[in-house]
């Protein structure tokens, strides 16, 4: 989402190892779906390119209550971004294409700092600083917002990893 991910990489690792998998077979999407006008059809036209029997690793971040405030942050900081989806939303685009494997849901810190260094100029890195902390309180608990003497430092993400295998 906002910051680079480290434990899908320690989980796909750990999957690799526990199921002999040949690292050849696999194939990584790694945040693609929420810059996707039509993540459905990227991912069935994803499918129809790759062998049955292939692994396909989905990482995303995923959303619940805080849907339109998570999304609304990661539309300042990224112009592509289309939205962030639910579980059901992601299993339900795979469903023809591929079974589920495996699914990890975790939390991941994001730094705001990370978030700002991303930003175009000192607008919108006001912009989005401004609209992280006019949060609403229950969305703020929800998301695990972490302050340093008055400044927010850090937030929990909802991510995901979904291991496929393709039909």
């Amino acid at each position: 989402m906002f910051s680079l991910f480290n434990k899908d990489k320690q989980i796909i690792d750990k999957y690799i190892v526990d199921y002999n998998i040949n690292k050849n077979n696999i194939y990584f999407l790694r945040h693609k779906l929420s810059f996707q006008d039509n993540p459905k059809e990227y991912l069935n036209d994803f499918f129809k390119d790759i062998r049955q029997d292939s692994i396909v690793v989905v990482t995303e971040t995923i959303v619940y209550d805080e849907d339109a405030y998570i999304n609304a942050a990661a539309a300042h900081i990224y112009d592509n971004h289309r939205r962030f989806y639910t579980v059901n939303e992601i299993l339900d685009f795979i469903k023809n294409d591929a079974r589920l494997s495996c699914f990890l849901n975790f939390k991941e810190t994001v730094y705001i700092d990370n978030i700002i260094q991303q930003a175009k100029d000192d607008t919108v890195k006001y912009e989005i600083v401004k609209l992280l902390n006019d949060f609403p309180d229950n969305v703020k608990n929800l998301l695990s917002f972490k302050e340093e003497n008055g400044r927010l430092v850090s937030f929990e993400a909802n991510a995901a990893v979904f291991i496929l295998i393709k039909k």
